[in-house]
């Protein structure tokens, strides 16, 4: 297994009752991740560890690839842990996992 620290930030707002989403940048995290497919299998998230239990969508986002400041590779995953629902993304580029959102 594989992890990856980040400096602790949180930029959340709660903008409906049970839905939390990222403002501005998204949120670095820090992930452990299966190593053949590196998809989640855990991640800390305001000082408390998720245990992912599934993973319900895979995707990823390449473009901007024309012009360097504009360049975008992540690879998303749509996860449940402990009962909810988190996007999360790994930034090819930076080499660092961030939380999306929070659902």
């Amino acid at each position: 297994m594989f992890a990856l620290r980040c400096a602790p930030h949180d930029r959340t707002a709660t903008r409906e009752p049970n839905v939390q989403v990222a403002q501005g940048l998204p949120t670095p995290i820090t992930v452990v991740w299966r190593p053949l497919t590196r998809a989640p299998k855990a991640f800390v998230w305001r000082e408390r560890r998720w245990r992912v239990e599934r993973v319900l969508q895979r995707w990823s986002i390449d473009t901007g690839w024309w012009r360097e400041e504009l360049h975008t590779d992540r690879r998303f995953f749509r996860v449940v842990a402990q009962g909810r629902v988190f996007d999360l993304f790994y930034d090819r580029r930076q080499g660092r996992w961030f939380l999306e959102r929070a659902l």
